[in-house]
């Protein structure tokens, strides 16, 4: 992936775990995934990063872990995210909106 890869993907997962906080039947879903699909550190981290806006450097300060453990957990929880999507996003989206 090259940089505006990066930042599209950024910018597109940002939006999705910001659905989270939607009380539409699309948010109670993406809820539903986050909670089913990624470890509670996923989960803990993910929000952190994406919802509180924290660097990964604040991250690892503030749970005392290093800032390649922050990025690799992320990175897994983003991977996973994609999988599930890649797979189920498609029928998930059509039944919101159907």
């Amino acid at each position: 992936m090259n940089s505006s890869e990066n930042q599209l993907e950024y910018r597109a997962l940002k939006e999705f775990v910001r659905l989270v906080d939607d009380e539409t039947s699309l948010g109670m879903r993406v809820r539903c995934v986050i909670c089913e699909e990624l470890t509670v550190r996923q989960r803990e981290l993910i929000n952190m990063y994406y919802m509180e806006n924290m660097t990964m450097p604040e991250i690892a300060g503030k749970l005392g872990i290093t800032v390649s453990s922050v990025s690799r957990t992320i990175a897994r929880g983003r991977l996973r995210i994609r999988k599930y999507l890649k797979y189920n996003g498609r029928s998930m989206m059509n039944s919101c909106f159907d």
